[in-house]
């Protein structure tokens, strides 16, 4: 009896140890106070889209071939597409060098969204190899881009793979948490002109070309939900955060995979803004985060006007 009661009497303890809330939303916590920004949860489901998985999205290949070729401004369109999807490494390496890496909810939607966003630019890749069944390292235009890249260009990659690892951490100490609204304003806005460009793209090829890159655009959608709820959570709930926000959104263009500037980016914007409607989607997609930033908002890459107001 006496050995139960002190084994009791041990189990009891943390729950009236000195310093742990006991009545209040905080009871039983620690190091969660009033000192502490709540975590922020929105209404995504993380969990089920962990669970849900991923696979590879398949491209019949010979299908692809029988087809015919794409158009040239298209191949380059996807081309700098399929770029900016395979940057989705380098934005996750920026944002977890910082205090979003703190992040549960952000930290385990990445883990299978970086999953996603390789196969996507996988099928991509195998759209525009249908063009060249003999070189798959052709695919993607990959030495025509880098002849095109201006010198200044090279500067800016020692800058993103060397450099800016290390300012991370310090960027993130000035900020504080509040990087994270950016980090997912950012991300929000990638996301959703990605999605945008692809069904203008789809709707100038057909075929197997069509239903691949349809079915990408598909994919999109859980990841424009998870980062603009996250985003417009954090940048509507404290003017610090907003802010915060407004200036990783000055820094580079979510269009600029990685933090670097595709040399074929306007060209291609300029094929998948022909319509109207592929223009307006593309200014949603910055607009949806941007009405809602302290400050005035920068072009963002697109290289068409904006719509007059009330357009």
């Amino acid at each position: 009896m006496a050995i139960g009661s002190a084994v009791g009497t041990r189990r009891a303890a943390p729950e009236t140890a000195h310093g742990i809330s006991q009545a209040g939303p905080f009871a039983g916590h620690l190091h969660l106070d009033e000192t502490i920004s709540p975590v922020v949860r929105t209404d995504f489901d993380v969990a089920a889209y962990a669970k849900r998985g991923t696979d590879r999205i398949t491209v019949d290949s010979s299908q692809r071939a029988a087809d015919g070729p794409l158009p040239a401004e298209v191949r380059t369109t996807l081309g700098v597409l399929h770029r900016l999807e395979a940057s989705a490494l380098a934005e996750s390496r920026a944002m977890l060098a910082t205090a979003t890496g703190h992040e549960a909810r952000i930290t385990a939607f990445l883990a299978t969204w970086l999953v996603e966003r390789f196969w996507q630019s996988r099928a991509l890749r195998d759209v525009l190899a249908g063009d060249h069944p003999a070189g798959v390292a052709d695919a993607a235009d990959t030495s025509e881009h880098r002849s095109a890249l201006h010198p200044l260009h090279a500067l800016r990659r020692v800058h993103v793979d060397r450099v800016q690892p290390l300012l991370s951490p310090l960027w993130g100490i000035v900020t504080g948490e509040g990087v994270t609204a950016g980090h997912m304003a950012r991300m929000a806005i990638q996301e959703a002109s990605l999605q945008a460009a692809l069904v203008a793209v789809s709707r100038q090829v057909d075929g197997e070309a069509q239903r691949a890159i349809d079915l990408v655009a598909e994919r999109h959608g859980a990841a424009v939900d998870f980062f603009t709820a996250e985003a417009i959570a954090r940048i509507t709930r404290s003017r610090g955060e907003a802010i915060s926000a407004r200036a990783v959104l000055a820094l580079s263009s979510p269009l600029h995979g990685g933090g670097l500037a595709d040399a074929q980016l306007i060209t291609a914007l300029r094929v998948i803004g022909a319509d109207t409607r592929d223009r307006a989607a593309l200014r949603r997609a910055r607009f949806e985060i941007t009405r809602l930033l302290p400050g005035p908002d920068l072009a963002g890459g697109l290289p068409f006007p904006r719509p007059l107001k009330g357009a």
